[in-house]
């Protein structure tokens, strides 16, 4: 520094200290711009050596220059401010770019004063400093941390300068050329998009996107800002950097590009967990989703963003942008829309799934599906623990109402998608609980309130909750209140609802004793209520824990604690049997099912315990002089007074039975293990038994003061006399039949006495079926078997000798023959068991009997154990089908074939018992079991708790196919003896129905197993509608099921076999490879068989209709002989058009459904193009094509359905259909304008011919001739009306009745159907105009 310099400085100082600032800036006027700035630069390269930050030569040049501006003096002070803040500004911005740049507070006092004097500036200094710092972002690619807060004000300055003269050095260098005159705005655009064209430096990047973000830009700069930070975040080195990035996105997007960001964020992160999903990001994300929120609650219209990105992207989401939504779903203001669409996503993804596999014509030209929710939810939900834990909560309430409204049906999905969507949020939920404590509490406070409130869902939850016990009983033990708390009010509760509950609980009761005792005070109050559900709903509970009590026994850890809670509860079960008889007949069925269990059998501290209740029961009624009518005292059960029955003696008596036959049992252990006191005890009331069973058999009518010609119904005292006498008695001999057949199985008694008390059982029923009518004379009690106590594995231990498998019976080797003896056992059982098979009646109740039970189970999936449907599944082939199909070899029995009156044959009944177990399997996701059970059976499949694992996928094909094979075989077999086993065929039809529509699943699902099953399901579908263009009768049933069986194998008539084609993958799709190439003729073999279905139909109702000459395009549509008159009459007609119109309504379904993933295809494929790219669309013009050719080919059976010479319903039904197909023309035509890069095919040509021109004018023709008269009467004058109206005064007649209903329904058939056809003209100008050359 010269001496002059120091004198200038210490004249500045002098004045500064005096706070003579206007005298010092006339000092500094004096002095050269080089002079000024060197101050300046002096003053801070000083002030940095001495690390003192005052800088006070240079904040005393800010304040002089100030003040020079407010004593009028602004040209003045506009030069000195100008030069000190291009000084400061030059000085930061070298400092900044230095290894060495300084930390803190360092620059803090300039940025405040450069932020004081920017209003002051002068135009031409306010661009000199913008492109000075503009020009430093392009040299360093960094942003001086000093100009944080003063850039957005800078810029903001400078886009308010009007008309300004720049050259290319007033740019900083930045650009070339001669002077030109710009607008401050103009050079602020200029500045950003520079700013935003050059490389940023990765740690100033978010402070460069803080300055520009809280510049004040319009939308078009707001949309570049957006995407250059979008962009600046592929740059990014450090993942620890990312939230603060789009945090500065998050804030850009209050000004606007919402739905741009968001897009961008989303996509962004997508693709980096394509390339780094490590625990990591997982942290950064959840970090992210945090700042995401806050914004939201900030901005409102960014939640909408969000919103609306869901809603477009569909099943394209990701893990993170679904936890994105999750996180809005907290906020109450977009709680119920995102839930409504993750609800929809879940489920529709299900239903995709199971549509895609069905629909095989057009899935080798689908795209891939994008996105597996399952492996979605478990992304989710493994990530909560790793950073993304604010999302959980909405998680679990995501899968609680998606629960809730797929098991109500609320949203309009299959119910396989709803049933496949339950068990998917089941195990996210499960999966929840044992990974997060915290949201333990809300999950068992959920599930308690649904219990509580009887929701449609209770009872799944209430599975939820066994299985949540079962996984880790330790942390939902602290929640053991909530669960008695909840049992407080079983009083609103169903009795099925308390079962389930506290089975689902009754780990907790053994495990834990402060809940046993909770439990058992809740129940002991509810058993001794007021009200009689409540103590039914105790009743249900005490039985739930006697079975988890008992069931400990089997498993060998049965200890002293186990019996004390044993006995406790059986002394509670002791005073309930003391009750109003609805309550005893509530135990007394409850007690027969216990007794019915094996380890309930194999539990001595159980039945000693039982014996002592019942025994002194038993002791009452029982009547042992042989002079009196009955053993039983009937009279003694019934009320003189109101002859309503007071001790529900059969219900007793078959409790009773069972028990005494466990004690008496060779094999039973109480037998080998009590003193001989008990067991002379025992001997006693087996010998009681036996002579009960002999007395009833020889009883007669007349001993109960029954008349056969008497009145049983309800409306007199003596009906309701006879009534309950009746009942009691039935129910008497059928609990002693169910003893006698127990012992009779054994040897222990005679099998000649079972029968006979049968007889008794049939005429006492037969009685009371007949007799029992209601007012309108028709018959209360629909069969003979719902009067029947007989147990489930009673009537299958019968069934398994009466209708043995030869098999078995013949080889010592078979599999269910575990040893020599056990051989001779079933041969020995076989031998007794010979009366029982001569008896047809005897052996059809039996076998209706078991057949009941497993129809019932259908609703309650728990009523019957599934190695019992098996069980029964195994008999009824073994026993029945497989006769009926050997019949070649070996005639079929005639006890097989049998018919009583009012009933069924055996084999009737063997095929809907195959029908109801393949029913019941597969509602419990177990049908795959069923083949191998019946083709390959072993001990383990029939055993207790069922098949230890399920067989694999080949051999469960293997066996079906076999099974399928035999099932034909047999329906051959049974219409070859037609018209006399017609309803047999028939019955075997539906089974065989249920078992091809298993091999259907399979080949969809699993197209590597296809091969075996295709040709098996080809070949029947070839049988099916062999059978139906054979000679068979023509019964609406039989044909009904064929034709069922025909559609239900259809797509297994393709050309060629496209099962093991899999979908495209868009993202893969390589320059030369191309999806499978679709040809003309690919649909002609499946729908085939259909369409000359529907044609011969047409024909047969021409000729029915004595129309020979028929018009002229029926007589040309076919040129096949004449129908069979013998199969379609007047009443198959009906029946087979109402199928072909099913069957096309599905076709269309399945259109609509692929024409939905057309538009999906087209919007992927267009976004996978690379820019400035004009190639077609491949692969959605292919699948276009594929779709035109199907509804091309469905066009022919459409034009057979619109026949004139149907009935009038018949026509209704024909024009729906053709309306329905209008509707889905209209939306693949609406679907090609919205992708205006589909181009006009041939296809679609053709099939916008056939549909809107062909059958358009058979449409047209079928309507002027069906409703002309409709018409007619619609277009009334006006001048007829007010007689129209006196006349509607009067009472009209039936027939005015059913004209006026007709003309309702015709209007409303005939006005859809126009306006349907408009909308697709509409449509089709409006692709045909876009697309003209």
């Amino acid at each position: 520094m010269t001496n002059s310099d120091s004198g200038l400085v210490t004249q500045l100082a002098n004045l500064g200290k005096a706070r003579d600032y206007y005298n010092a800036g006339k000092l500094l006027a004096t002095q050269t711009d080089e002079a000024i700035c060197k101050l300046v630069e002096d003053d801070l390269s000083a002030t940095a050596a001495a690390n003192t930050g005052s800088n006070t030569l240079t904040m005393l040049i800010f304040k002089s220059g100030s003040t020079l501006f407010e004593r009028g003096n602004g040209a003045l002070g506009d030069r000195i401010l100008g030069i000190a803040c291009g000084t400061c500004v030059c000085q930061i911005c070298e400092e900044s770019g230095s290894a060495d740049e300084p930390e803190g507070q360092r620059w803090a006092g300039i940025s405040d004063k450069l932020l004081e004097v920017l209003p002051l500036l002068q135009p031409r200094s306010v661009i000199d400093i913008a492109f000075r710092i503009l020009a430093e972002l392009k040299t360093s690619g960094s942003l001086p941390s000093a100009f944080g807060n003063y850039l957005p004000m800078l810029l903001d300055t400078l886009g308010v300068i009007g008309n300004v003269e720049i050259t290319a050095e007033d740019l900083g260098g930045l650009e070339h050329g001669g002077s030109v005159t710009r607008t401050g705005a103009e050079l602020k655009a200029y500045w950003i998009d520079s700013a935003c064209s050059y490389k940023w430096h990765g740690q100033a990047a978010a402070r460069i996107s803080a300055g520009l973000r809280e510049t004040a830009l319009s939308t078009s700069q707001i949309e570049i800002v957006g995407r250059r930070i979008l962009r600046q975040l592929n740059a990014v080195s450090e993942l620890n950097e990312l939230p603060a990035m789009v945090y500065q996105l998050l804030l850009l997007s209050r000004h606007g590009s919402k739905q741009e960001i968001v897009s961008g964020i989303f996509s962004f992160f997508e693709n980096l967990e394509q390339t780094n999903g490590t625990q990591a990001l997982w942290d950064i994300e959840g970090t992210v989703m945090l700042h995401i929120g806050y914004s939201i609650k900030q901005d409102f219209e960014l939640g909408q963003a969000l919103e609306t990105y869901a809603r477009e992207q569909g099943d394209d989401l990701t893990a993170f942008s679904f936890a994105c939504l999750l996180s809005l779903a907290r906020i109450h203001r977009f709680s119920d829309a995102v839930m409504d669409i993750l609800r929809k996503l879940l489920v529709s993804s299900e239903h995709d799934a199971d549509v895609r596999a069905a629909t095989v014509w057009a899935r080798p030209y689908l795209a891939k599906a994008s996105l597996d929710v399952r492996q979605l939810l478990k992304s989710v939900a493994e990530r909560a623990s790793f950073g993304w834990e604010q999302v959980t909560q909405a998680l679990v309430q995501l899968c609680l109402n998606t629960i809730d409204y797929t098991v109500a049906r609320r949203i309009s999905y299959s119910a396989a998608a709803c049933a496949q969507t339950q068990i998917l949020c089941t195990d996210t939920l499960q999966t929840a609980y044992a990974m997060h404590s915290f949201v333990r509490a809300e999950i068992i406070d959920q599930i308690m309130n649904r219990v509580v409130f009887q929701t449609d869902a209770h009872m799944h939850f209430i599975g939820l909750l066994q299985r949540l016990v079962a996984d880790d009983i330790d942390a939902v033990r602290a929640h053991t209140s909530r669960i008695v708390d909840v049992l407080e009010s079983m009083a609103v509760m169903a009795p099925a609802t308390v079962s389930r509950l506290l089975q689902a609980a009754a780990p907790l009761f053994l495990d834990d004793p402060q809940f046993r005792a909770s439990l058992i005070l809740v129940l002991r109050k509810a058993l001794f209520a007021r009200g009689t559900d409540e103590r039914r709903a105790a009743l249900d509970g005490l039985f739930a824990l006697i079975t988890s009590t008992v069931q400990v026994s089997a498993a060998g850890t049965f200890d002293s604690q186990h019996l004390a809670v044993l006995l406790e509860v059986l002394g509670l079960l002791r005073r309930s049997l003391t009750q109003q008889p609805e309550i005893r007949t509530v135990a007394y069925q409850r007690l027969a099912v216990l007794l019915d269990q094996p380890f309930a059998l194999a539990c001595p501290p159980l039945l000693n315990a039982l014996y002592g209740v019942l025994a002194p029961e038993f002791a009452k009624f029982y009547q042992h002089d042989h002079s009196a009518d009955s053993p039983i005292n009937i009279q003694q059960c019934i009320n003189p007074a109101t002859s309503r029955v007071t001790m529900p003696i059969a219900g007793f008596l078959l409790c009773y039975a069972k028990l005494v036959t466990a004690l008496t049992d060779s094999t039973s252990i109480v037998s080998a293990s009590d003193s001989s006191s008990s067991g002379s005890a025992y001997k006693s009331a087996a010998d009681s038994w036996e002579d009960l069973c002999t007395r009833f058999a020889r009883a007669q009518i007349e001993d109960y003061e029954l008349d056969p010609e008497g009145e049983y119904s309800l409306d007199s005292p003596v009906g309701v006399r006879n009534n309950s006498t009746a009942r009691l008695v039935i129910g008497c001999v059928d609990a002693a039949i169910e003893y006698a057949l127990g012992r009779g199985m054994d040897g222990a008694m005679n099998p000649a006495q079972s029968i006979e008390l049968f007889s008794m059982f049939s005429r006492f029923s037969e009685i009371l079926c007949a007799r029992f009518v209601d007012d309108k004379r028709r018959r209360v009690i629909g069969s003979v078997c719902e009067l029947s106590q007989i147990s489930m594995r009673t009537a299958l231990r019968v069934l398994a000798v009466v209708l043995p498998d030869r098999q078995r019976l013949n080889s010592p080797g078979h599999p269910l023959n575990c040893n020599t003896d056990s051989h001779n056992t079933f041969v020995a059982q076989t031998g007794r068991a010979e009366l029982w098979a001569a008896n047809t009646q005897f052996v059809r109740h039996v076998f209706e009997v078991a057949l009941t039970h497993v129809s019932a189970s259908r609703t309650e999936a728990l009523d019957v154990e599934t190695h019992l449907v098996l069980l029964l599944a195994y008999i009824a082939y073994s026993g029945v089908l497989v006769r009926c199909a050997n019949a070649e070899q070996d005639p079929i029995p005639a006890n097989l074939i049998a018919r009583g009156m009012r009933s069924r044959s055996l084999v009737m009944v063997a095929a809907e018992a195959l029908a109801a177990c393949a029913s019941v399997l597969t509602a419990r996701n177990a049908v795959g079991i069923l083949p191998v059970a019946v083709m390959r059976p072993s001990p383990a499949m029939f055993a207790s708790n069922g098949p230890t694992s399920p067989p694999s996928l080949s051999d469960s094909v293997e066996c079906m196919v076999a099974l399928v094979a035999k099932v034909r075989n047999a329906v051959e077999q049974l219409l070859s003896l037609k018209p006399v086993l017609l309803r047999e065929a028939t019955s075997l039809l539906g089974a065989l129905h249920s078992l091809a529509t298993y091999l259907a699943h399979v080949c969809f699902h699993n197209p590597s197993q296809h091969t075996a099953a295709y040709a098996s399901l080809n070949e029947l579908a070839r049988w099916a509608y062999a059978m139906i263009d054979g000679e068979i009768p023509g019964d609406p049933p039989l044909l009904k099921g064929l034709v069922a069986l025909t559609i239900c194998c259809q797509p297994f008539l393709q050309s060629q076999p496209m099962f093991a084609s899999s979908s495209i993958d868009l993202s893969n799709l390589g320059a030369n490879e191309e999806p499978l190439a679709v040809h003309q003729d690919m649909d002609e073999h499946e729908l085939g068989p259909m369409n000359r279905l529907v044609a011969t139909t047409c024909i047969a109702s021409r000729l029915l209709t004595n129309d020979a000459a028929g018009s002229d395009d029926e007589d040309n549509m076919n040129d096949e002989d004449e129908p069979n008159l013998n199969l379609y009459t007047l009443r198959t007609i009906p029946a087979l058009v109402t199928l072909a119109v099913t069957w096309l309504k599905g076709e269309l379904q399945q259109m609509d459904w692929v024409i939905g993933q057309l538009r999906k295809c087209a919007s992927a494929e267009l976004r996978l193009r690379p820019d400035h790219d004009d190639e077609d669309l491949h692969v959605s013009i292919r699948l276009e094509r594929r779709l035109c050719m199907r509804l091309y080919a469905l066009t022919p059976i459409l034009m057979h359905m619109l026949s004139t010479q149907f009935a009038g319903t018949l026509s209704d039904q024909s024009i729906r259909i053709f309306t329905d197909l209008h509707r889905t023309f209209a939306l693949l035509t609406r679907t090609k304008l919205q992708a205006s890069e589909l181009p006009i095919t041939e296809s679609y040509i053709e099939c916008l011919s056939q549909i809107c021109t062909t059958l358009n004018q058979r449409a047209f023709s079928l309507v002027t001739e069906k409703y002309g008269r409709f018409m007619a009467d619609a277009n009334e004058s006006k001048s007829e009306k007010p007689a129209k109206k006196k006349q509607s005064q009067l009472p009209r007649s039936s027939g005015g009745v059913a004209k006026t209903k007709m003309l309702s329904r015709n209007s409303v058939l005939v006005s859809s159907l126009i306006y349907q056809m408009e909308l697709s003209e509409k449509y089709v100008a409006k692709a045909l105009g876009y697309n003209k050359p």
